[in-house]
């Protein structure tokens, strides 16, 4: 397990806190944080904006949401792509014996 220091926004008080999280979180937090900050930094802004306020697209997604509106797709097309994912993702976890 790998222990996580979270790195509070200047002017803000920094909260020493241990996360326990699972293996396949830690990895998808780690590639989401990928997109130009550190999992401390990425963490951090998911919590200061949940305990706040609802975190925006952009702030979320960083530069994949640029990407996303650049590379023209529609977001019916983008809902049908994320639709197709989720089962397939669904029927991988039936399959493994998972929920």
């Amino acid at each position: 397990m790998q222990l996580l220091r979270i790195v509070a926004p200047s002017g803000s008080m920094e909260i020493p806190l241990t996360l326990r999280l699972s293996p396949e979180a830690q990895k998808s937090l780690a590639l989401r944080a990928a997109a130009g900050r550190t999992l401390s930094e990425y963490v951090s802004l998911i919590v200061e904006h949940n305990a706040l306020d609802v975190l925006p697209l952009e702030e979320i997604s960083g530069p994949v949401y640029k990407r996303f509106l650049e590379s023209g797709v529609s977001d019916e097309q983008l809902s049908d792509e994320l639709e197709k994912g989720r089962h397939e993702l669904g029927a991988e976890r039936r399959a493994r014996g998972g929920k």
